[in-house]
């Protein structure tokens, strides 16, 4: 049986891109997100008054703290 030769790149379609150009807005990353059913519900109730995801809350609660330590 042939080897399969190891490729340059760095994953799904990099074989195309090109370096130093970032026009493109950056893809969001999956993160997943364990609470419990009290936190849930409450988040749950907010987001339904604000009409906003709960990415959205997540993701602004989280540039917060971490603005707030330093990070």
């Amino acid at each position: 049986m042939g080897k399969k030769a190891a490729s340059g790149g760095a994953g799904k379609g990099s074989s195309g891109a090109k370096r130093g150009r970032n026009t493109a807005p950056k893809k969001p990353v999956a993160q997943t997100v364990k609470i419990d059913s009290e936190l849930f519900v409450r988040l749950s109730a907010f987001r339904a008054k604000e009409r906003k995801t709960s990415q959205e809350i997540l993701q602004q609660a989280l540039l917060e703290y971490l603005d707030r330590a330093g990070a």
